[in-house]
């Protein structure tokens, strides 16, 4: 098992000091707005990756947090450590300094850092939003690099020169022709999404799948802001692991930063494929667990459970973790059908299970039944079981299931036809349907969806 590069592509590592625009730049390259971008120093902290192309060439990109060489603060100083891991995988090196406050003494400090490792340096004077700020970045080439570019990462100004610049060096058309990608790796990945309450484990649980420090770990909730995208490469599948920020109530959430977490954190559900809920062991069940939850319903995603510092609880009994899961289940009804998995990203019991189940959620939700299987199950499962009520009778008229029929994958989606009465698939009906699909197909820890179509009408009802 090894975590590998964005598919394998060129890389460029988008470093400086913090609050000069770095995430801002990383955005306007990848064209989405996945880094969090605002005033506060030190708003990335972990490493981000992307994709970006510039005449035909495709090459990967990484944020970094803002460098602080000497702080020996802990968040800072990890900051630091993440940054020197993408320096260290990087190809090329984006230096930003800002073109409004010059040369600082932290941008000297750190153009030698980079200097250092050998690597080709570009220096993006950024926030050169007016003409006599361009000349402002003749400065920088003080430095000794001879890539020096002035550029507005917001308004997107001089970006162009700066990529034709990377895109057509003699060591870049060399990282071209030296880039390969295997079966695995062009295989697409499984989008697996790490959620859950504020200092619950998320992190740690991210790093213990990938056996590095991939993710900043410290005792300060809230370390995490960005949701991290790092690809695992194992021999039958890719992962994208997302980490995302810690979610908290809406009324808990003052720091602008942390509500953009919240909403950026809600939008990485909405491209996962599969979502690791973590949990608590040692707090137990919050209601902000079954919101959490509720929110990977929302986008669709299977499920699984993830019972943290499991190893933490003292006096564990037999019978522990099945007590446990019972009141998980009491309090979470609606996710009857997730699985649950105690584990401990401390000592890594049961963590790697977690990329097993991942799998198979993920085969589960691509399941699309044959039509013959179809119409041999709801001939057994609905015309003959005279004693599963579709619908209450209406004015006499009793509702009718004519028949099924799948319509979609990731979740399967299914179609119940009905006529006469009136349109309303009873909930014992629409329960026992929805449990018995899964008994017959397993639909492992995924979402089943099933809609009610009545005449012209239609009624969608998830699960």
């Amino acid at each position: 098992m090894k975590r590998i590069k964005q598919t394998g592509l060129p890389l460029v590592a988008i470093v400086g000091r913090p609050n000069v625009g770095k995430s801002t730049l990383f955005n306007r390259l990848i064209g989405e707005r996945r880094s969090i971008v605002g005033d506060e120093p030190g708003i990335t902290r972990d490493r981000i990756y992307g994709e970006s192309e510039w005449n035909d060439h495709r090459f990967a990109l990484v944020d970094t947090g803002g460098i602080v060489p000497d702080d020996e603060a802990v968040i800072p100083a990890n900051i630091l450590k993440q940054a020197s891991f993408a320096i260290d995988e990087a190809h090329t090196l984006v230096l930003v300094v800002d073109a409004r406050k010059g040369v600082t003494p932290l941008d000297q400090e750190l153009a030698r850092l980079l200097r250092e490792t050998g690597k080709r340096v570009i220096i993006a004077a950024n926030k050169a939003d007016a003409v006599n700020w361009e000349s402002d970045a003749s400065e920088f080439h003080a430095f000794g690099f001879a890539d020096v570019f002035a550029i507005s990462a917001e308004h997107g100004n001089g970006i162009g020169d700066m990529l034709d610049s990377l895109v057509s060096s003699a060591s870049w058309q060399l990282a071209d022709s030296g880039t390969q990608t295997d079966a695995s790796s062009q295989l697409a990945p499984l989008n697996l999404a790490i959620v859950g309450r504020p200092n619950v484990g998320k992190s740690s649980l991210l790093n213990r799948l990938l056996g590095e420090e991939r993710a900043i770990v410290s005792p300060v909730p809230g370390t995490t802001r960005d949701s991290v995208d790092t690809l695992l490469q194992t021999p039958e599948q890719t992962f994208r692991l997302i980490d995302t920020a810690g979610i908290r109530r809406k009324g808990k959430t003052t720091a602008m930063t942390e509500k953009l977490s919240v909403v950026m954190a809600r939008r990485s559900l909405e491209r996962a494929d599969v979502a690791i809920v973590v949990i608590d062991a040692e707090q137990g069940i919050a209601a902000l667990d079954a919101a959490i939850a509720g929110y990977a319903v929302e986008a669709g995603c299977s499920i699984i459970l993830a019972i943290n510092k499991w190893d933490a609880l003292e006096n564990k009994e037999t019978g522990t973790a099945s007590a446990f899961e019972r009141r998980l289940r009491d309090q979470m009804k609606f996710l009857s059908w997730a699985l649950v998995v105690t584990t401990s990203a401390l000592s890594g019991q049961r963590v790697h299970k977690l990329l097993t189940f991942a799998k198979r959620a993920n085969k589960a939700r691509s399941l699309r039944i044959a039509t013959s299987r179809l119409n041999e199950f709801f001939e057994r499962e609905v015309r003959q079981r005279s004693g599963i009520t579709p619908a209450k009778t209406h004015k006499g008229s009793r509702l009718h299931v004519q028949y099924i029929t799948q319509i979609g994958v990731r979740p399967p989606t299914f179609v119940v036809f009905t006529s006469g009465g009136k349109a309303g698939l009873h909930f014992s009906f629409l329960r026992h349907l929805e449990n018995r699909l899964r008994e017959e197909f397993d639909f492992f820890a995924t979402p089943i969806r099933i809609i009610e179509r009545h005449k012209s009408k239609s009624r969608r009802h998830a699960k």
